[in-house]
């Protein structure tokens, strides 16, 4: 076993995960309760106000989800992370990403996004998860998003890629139809 720092109390020295939590308390980790919320809202709005955009996702039933921040909370500091996930229970997961013009970008964080979170003990197994990534501009043509939508298609849900701010969309959209 590794030798810890006695600075750390005796009951944190068994685990190296809360001896890292709680020499880094206050200053860049959040606790997973910051991270989540539960809601029961008929429009689950995320926004960004560094970049002036935000979405909707429409819950008519009012459904208990859990809205979740990734970017800077739920994932760990320095790792490429979506802005939001949003999970409907057994139904879908919906990670957000809200962008400005890179797309690139975006797809490589909601990408890292699906791999975190499908390993995290927060999700169901099973569960189908989504993208939506909200953009200024997005170029039809690109082959590196396409490339990314066919993968999610592959592994059981839809991303999709819009440019309208303020839009809003049905947690089905997410789910790919069958044929």
């Amino acid at each position: 076993m590794a030798t810890i720092s006695t600075m750390f109390p005796a009951r944190l020295q068994t685990n190296l995960d809360s001896c890292w939590r709680f020499s880094m308390a206050g200053k860049q980790v959040k606790t997973e309760n910051k991270c989540i919320e539960r809601i029961r809202h008929s429009k689950v709005k995320l926004s960004d106000p560094g970049t002036g955009r935000s979405v909707v996702l429409l819950n008519p039933d009012k459904t208990q989800v859990r809205r979740i921040r990734m970017d800077g909370c739920l994932m760990p500091v320095g790792h490429v992370a979506a802005d939001s996930l949003v999970s409907m229970p057994r139904k879908v997961d919906v990670i957000v990403e809200l962008k400005g013009k890179n797309v690139d970008h975006a797809a490589e964080q909601v990408e890292a996004t699906r791999s975190f979170w499908s390993n995290h003990e927060g999700y169901q197994p099973n569960q189908l998860i989504g993208a939506w990534i909200m953009c200024s501009e997005y170029p039809r043509a690109d082959l590196k998003i396409k490339r990314y939508i066919e993968s999610f298609r592959q592994h059981g849900g839809n991303l999709l890629v819009s440019t309208r701010n303020g839009e809003e969309r049905k947690f089905e959209e997410f789910i790919p139809r069958r044929l």
